[in-house]
């Protein structure tokens, strides 16, 4: 199969009558395609690795959960890994950002939805550590549904990539992840995470500046505390965005409690 479209004989054997080109990045193709009646996201990963095992851990361990894709299906065709995805309908919350600007509101339900979300999964010690808005997708009646647990980390087993060479968003990444402290990584850096789209949502803008080289000045002081019109918001963002993780709130029920009025 070329690896970026679909033969003829893969077309025929998952009995797919229509396809689109989605997206790529690296060794994964995206497809969006039509089986029957039902639509999936169709991922094609060249050499496999342990990386995208894990991601397949978590999306099979928590299949049934709300806010997470189900998977249909894993096969293998030729040296590729084919896996049928839960099509998500909606948008990326990149896409649609600025309709959460200076909405306080909607920011809280958001961010209260993916803390719950994402709760169960921390809780059997497994971080995203890539949370952005290019990984949330809003389904059509506004329920978010968290994406690419391609950079997840098992803190029950050894790391995969060697220390510095984390694989990360600068934008969103936190200050352990900048300084290669994978010992420091934990579901606060999630919560990190969040408070970065959480500023975003609300001012349309990052806290810390647009490039590597910004942020990783300010990650090396103790960070400013943000100013926001939003008390809630301000107060939630200047909780979670600490260069120390153990500064960070220690638990869900901390987080959600900074989201109440």
């Amino acid at each position: 199969m070329n690896y970026f479209d679909l033969t003829p004989e893969f077309i025929s054997k998952y009995k797919i009558s229509s396809y689109k080109n989605a997206n790529h990045g690296g060794q994964k193709k995206v497809f969006i395609v039509n089986v029957g009646t039902e639509v999936f996201a169709l991922k094609v990963v060249e050499n496999a690795d342990e990386r995208l095992d894990r991601e397949l851990e978590i999306y099979k361990k928590y299949n049934t959960s709300y806010g997470i894709p189900k998977i249909k299906e894993i096969d293998k065709f030729g040296k590729n890994l084919i896996i049928f995805e839960e099509y998500i309908e909606g948008n990326d919350l990149s896409d649609i950002s600025s309709t959460f600007n200076n909405n306080e509101e909607k920011i809280i339900k958001l961010i209260k939805e993916i803390v719950l979300i994402l709760d169960p999964i921390w809780t059997a010690n497994f971080v995203h550590r890539d949370l952005k808005p290019q990984n949330i997708r809003i389904k059509p009646n506004g329920d978010p549904v968290v994406l690419d647990f391609g950079i997840a980390r098992d803190l029950n087993s050894d790391s995969i990539t060697a220390t510095g060479g984390q694989p990360l968003s600068y934008l969103y990444a936190t200050p352990e992840q900048y300084q290669g402290k994978k010992n420091l990584i934990s579901y606060r850096t999630d919560f990190f995470n969040l408070g970065l789209i959480a500023y975003y949502l609300y001012t349309n803008s990052l806290p810390f500046g647009n490039n590597k080289i910004e942020i990783d000045k300010i990650y090396q002081k103790p960070i400013p505390l943000v100013k926001l019109d939003s008390s809630i918001i301000e107060r939630f963002c200047n909780a979670v965005l600490k260069n120390n993780p153990s500064e960070r709130p220690r638990n869900v029920e901390i987080v959600l409690n900074l989201l109440i009025r």
